[in-house]
């Protein structure tokens, strides 16, 4: 009898936990090459510059719209589906001399292999980014290559994000 009771709690625990994760959404393909792409998380949408938007894709670079107060910080060392809570300080905005996300191979979401001119997303490098509206957001970048193919047209990224809770 207490057997099946433990089965059940487990069997209850594991279920919460997939709900967590469906909870995530996914963007593919954001075209960041060949102009400078807004991104709205809370709608899941790109913008327009004029409209509401919380990070900008131009080729490496993510900028963050620190004119709505939108704050970010990269966490580091962690899996995407372990971050279930936002810092609580630590967020920076872009200014004139720095960025919230650094730009550079090593220095913020991302390595360039100079050998074989590969970019690739560094793993255990989540993005938490805090909205204009104060909701937390964490992002991961999961590709830099149209359709997540390596040898295909770099500028087009994948990424997941989830709102935390």
């Amino acid at each position: 009898m207490k057997l099946s009771f433990y089965m059940l709690s487990i069997a209850s625990l594991f279920s919460g936990l997939t709900a967590i994760a469906q909870s995530s959404k996914t963007e593919k393909n954001l075209d960041a090459k060949s102009k400078t792409t807004f991104f709205n998380l809370e709608t899941g949408k790109i913008a327009k510059e004029t409209e509401k938007w919380d990070l900008a894709f131009n080729n490496t670079t993510i900028k963050i719209n620190s004119k709505q107060n939108v704050s970010a910080q990269i966490l580091s060392n962690t899996k995407f589906d372990q971050v279930t809570k936002a810092p609580e300080n630590g967020y920076k905005k872009d200014s004139q001399s720095s960025s919230a996300i650094p730009t550079g191979s090593g220095n913020g979401w991302y390595n360039y292999d100079m050998a074989t001119h590969a970019l690739t997303p560094i793993p255990g490098k989540i993005i938490m980014v805090k909205t204009a509206s104060g909701k937390y957001v964490k992002l991961e970048v999961l590709s830099y290559y149209f359709d997540e193919e390596d040898y295909n047209e770099t500028g087009f990224y994948t990424f997941r994000y989830a709102v935390l809770k």
